[in-house]
């Protein structure tokens, strides 16, 4: 089986982008909570209000965002060792 060595550092090239994509999307997000989260002026321990739901809802926003992120980041990693691999060998 003949593994184009090419191909594998394009995908990895092509991930890599998209993981970047994510990445700011994620610092996006997580800047926003950090917004709210400073902003929240009714901060009572134990108490929830419906900036408090917001809130988590934020935090959840992010962090999806930011597993996809550093997925896509090793697996382009994964690709370009492939890469270097097959070039050996």
């Amino acid at each position: 089986m003949a593994v184009d060595i090419e191909q594998l550092r394009r995908d990895g090239h092509r991930v890599e982008k998209w993981s970047i994509g994510w990445m700011v999307l994620s610092l996006a997000l997580w800047g926003w909570f950090g917004y709210r989260l400073l902003t929240d002026e009714e901060q009572e321990f134990g108490g929830y209000t419906d900036d408090s739901y917001a809130l988590v809802g934020v935090l959840a926003l992010a962090v999806i965002p930011t597993i996809i992120a550093a997925a896509t980041a090793v697996y382009s990693r994964v690709l370009f060792r492939l890469a270097r691999q097959a070039k050996g060998s």
